[in-house]
């Protein structure tokens, strides 16, 4: 059988996925042991439409191929819109066009491919587009985006262990509690105890990644009969952002992305810091539909 450009470019990165969980707040790791009973739970992957799954019977998790692909993308995507509108910013510019740059562009042709591997998991990847480089030096513009990726893919994973430790059911009548419930345990769970500041910014911006690729999977199923939408998902995780300074790297990063993915037309309004950019950002995309 022939292999999905998605699972011949996500098998790199398996078995930093299967510890991402662990490494995303390590100081809790073995608590987490703890929670899954004294063992890790299995995490599986495979072929089918972007998601992942908790198996209450099973105690396993399953991810897909395109959920891994279309989340680095948006991961890389995510962090050149960051760099380009950070150096724009720098440079004076109060607006910025990011299709009028190469960076930009090439943003935007990530947020492309992220969404056509959503409607389709066996789409091609197309050539003109970076491949993710697993074994890329942490320190490197590669290694910076995996690092977002993994950190993205960590929330991910930890809201399904959430559905598990909690005994969630699927198919159950109260699935959209269910699904905030997980949000909430996963949040709290990777910043209840940072080590610095910067390890919560870091962590922030990751949950923040993780919810906009979620907000593009809302744009091409539309259905919220299980899930809430990622926006307003989004607007609840920020209840656990109190610890975040008002000039938080998290809500630059995620303000920038918010605007690029899902407010480009309108104008960037004149926000004092990144705190007021998050909440502009947030407001119009909880106005979208």
């Amino acid at each position: 059988m022939t292999q999905s450009d998605s699972e011949r470019l996500t098998t790199g990165f398996f078995s930093q996925i299967r510890e991402s969980p662990f490494r995303i707040a390590p100081e809790r790791a073995i608590e987490l042991v703890d929670e899954m009973g004294g063992e890790t739970w299995p995490l599986d992957f495979a072929s089918g439409s972007a998601n992942f799954e908790a198996l209450p019977n099973s105690k396993t998790i399953e991810g897909t191929y395109a959920a891994l692909l279309s989340l680095w993308a948006v991961a890389a995507s995510v962090w050149a819109i960051f760099s380009t509108a950070r150096m724009a910013r720098e440079a004076g510019y109060e607006q910025l066009d990011l299709m009028t740059l190469p960076a930009g562009r090439m943003a935007m042709e990530l947020k492309r491919a992220a969404l056509e591997i959503i409607r389709n998991p066996d789409a091609p990847w197309d050539e003109a587009l970076p491949d993710p480089d697993p074994g890329a030096s942490r320190s490197s513009f590669d290694g910076l985006i995996n690092n977002l990726f993994l950190a993205a893919v960590s929330f991910v994973v930890l809201h399904e262990i959430g559905h598990l430790v909690m005994g969630h059911q699927a198919y159950s009548g109260r699935s959209h509690d269910q699904e905030r419930e997980a949000d909430e345990w996963a949040i709290a769970w990777i910043l209840k105890s940072p080590p610095s500041d910067k390890h919560r910014d870091f962590r922030a911006a990751a949950i923040c990644v993780a919810f906009v690729w979620i907000g593009l999977i809302d744009e091409v199923r539309r259905s919220k009969v299980t899930h809430p939408p990622a926006n307003q998902r989004l607007g609840e995780a920020f209840n656990y952002f109190e610890k975040l300074g008002d000039d938080s790297l998290a809500f630059e990063i995620s303000s920038y992305a918010l605007k690029a993915y899902f407010d480009p037309v309108s104008e960037n309004p004149a926000d004092e810091n990144p705190l007021d950019g998050f909440i502009s950002s947030l407001m119009a995309y909880s106005r979208s539909e």
